[in-house]
């Protein structure tokens, strides 16, 4: 116990200036076992689940990239219940909001049948071949920039009207251009970007465990507010899921 400005043995009365001397005292000479600190119990918890988190998302991104690539609506689907988990978690609400109601129009919004032509033309194919297609959303940049260049290339001639005709022939023009290269044997520069295989996630994933598991002395800094994605609390969601769905059946009246 403290007395004053020193730490006095209940047992048998020995002084100590600093606690610490004090526990070690107690513990060597009259075997005292103190509580051990819980935020050193927490460290192996919150390491496992740092490490099952990034591994379960680094898979669930090489998922998603082969199903738009394969075309797969029902992967698609089941992978973005996953990415709501994810984003509710880390608190983006504008892809949240945006995956639920990518979900609402497949469940509940749209008839069966366009519910099935939603599902199965969320991705297109550009240049052809088996696993290149893209999201559509994809589509829509590559087709905004590309409408850019064309509006750069008019400079200060360009008006509203002109720009709405480059918007309007992006297409026509294009197929245009590919029946004149092929007539006179043309061929094309590829303009498609370099192919990252997916196994470079699963590389570099299995970099970064390996580098927990050899280093002993590597600190979860910056994780100690981690929280698994994967186990969110279910009644927060489904709190968050009930207002969302207030709010889209008044914007729909």
């Amino acid at each position: 116990m403290k007395d004053g400005d020193v730490y006095v043995c209940s047992f048998c009365g020995s002084v100590y200036k600093a606690i610490g001397w004090l526990k070690r005292h107690l513990g060597n000479a009259h075997d005292f076992e103190f509580m051990q600190n819980t935020e050193r119990q927490h460290e192996p918890e919150l390491e496992r689940s740092v490490k099952n988190s990034f591994l379960t998302s680094c898979l669930l991104l090489v998922d998603l990239s082969d199903a738009y690539a394969m075309g797969d609506g029902n992967r698609i689907f089941r992978n973005a219940k996953f990415e709501l988990l994810i984003h509710a978690t880390s608190g983006h609400t504008k892809y949240r909001l945006w995956l639920w109601r990518f979900l609402a129009y497949d469940r509940a919004l749209l008839t069966p049948r366009q519910s099935y032509e939603y599902k199965w033309n969320c991705v297109v194919n550009v240049n052809g071949g088996v696993g290149k297609n893209i999201p559509n959303d994809n589509l829509v940049e590559i087709n905004v920039h590309r409408l850019k260049q064309k509006i750069r290339a008019a400079g200060a001639n360009v008006t509203f009207d002109a720009a709405r005709t480059a918007a309007l022939s992006i297409d026509t023009a294009d197929e245009i251009k590919v029946n004149i290269m092929k007539q006179v044997n043309a061929h094309a520069k590829s303009g498609s970007r370099s192919d990252k295989s997916v196994t470079d996630i699963l590389e570099m994933s299995n970099q970064l465990l390996r580098s927990f598991a050899l280093n002993e002395n590597v600190k979860l800094k910056g994780f100690q507010n981690h929280k698994n994605p994967f186990h969110a609390p279910i009644s927060q969601i489904d709190q968050w899921l009930v207002k969302q769905r207030h709010r889209a059946s008044i914007e729909m009246q």
